[in-house]
């Protein structure tokens, strides 16, 4: 159970049946795909994985990789730094039948007889992990502090007399002024 450098490639049977841990780091420039997304390519992703065999004899790879990134806050445009994690569940697959048999707490890792590729995998979790819109924490949001003109009780009460002002309307009230439009009309 030695925790070793992370390998470019590996293994999946050979890593599981030895019980091999990882801990490292790879520099975030490395994951193209990932950076495309990003502000900037500077910073490390943290990895930390262990392989095991499960109770059927099936690869278990199991972690977390970890990164702050740099992205665009979308309330104020500024570049936000954002932790984001990707916990790993994977199991080894060979083909699309077990991949489709995979217990529902594991995710499909497809390999075959050549080494497999670390970066790619890593990668893929984290690309899966970003915000869909990526925001500072309020507190932090120059756009949330400048620019809120209501404090939270203010906005509170707008919304409650709105909505009084909505239920006590009638949507009809129009059909009656065009009613009583026509008939003054016709008189």
């Amino acid at each position: 159970m030695a925790i070793g450098q992370l390998p470019k490639t590996f293994d999946p049977r050979k890593l599981a049946r030895q019980g091999r841990q990882y801990q490292g780091s790879l520099v975030l420039s490395q994951f193209d795909r990932l950076v495309g997304s990003l502000v900037d390519d500077k910073g490390e992703v943290q990895v930390d994985l262990s392989f095991s065999l499960s109770e059927d004899n099936r690869v278990v790879l199991e972690g977390h990789v970890e990164a702050e990134l740099s992205m665009i806050c979308q309330r104020c445009l500024e570049v936000a730094k954002l932790p984001v994690r990707a916990d790993l569940h994977l199991m080894g697959v060979l083909t699309d039948e077990q991949a489709k048999a995979l217990p529902e707490n594991f995710e499909p890792l497809m390999f075959g007889d050549e080494p497999v590729e670390l970066l790619p995998i890593l990668e893929e979790e984290l690309i899966l992990a970003l915000p869909l819109v990526a925001y500072h924490p309020p507190e932090d949001c120059s756009a949330q502090r400048y620019y809120t003109t209501e404090s939270e009780d203010e906005a509170q009460a707008a919304a409650v007399e709105a909505e009084k002002e909505r239920k006590n309307s009638n949507p009809f009230s129009v059909l009656a002024k065009l009613k009583t439009d026509t008939t003054i009309q016709e008189s």
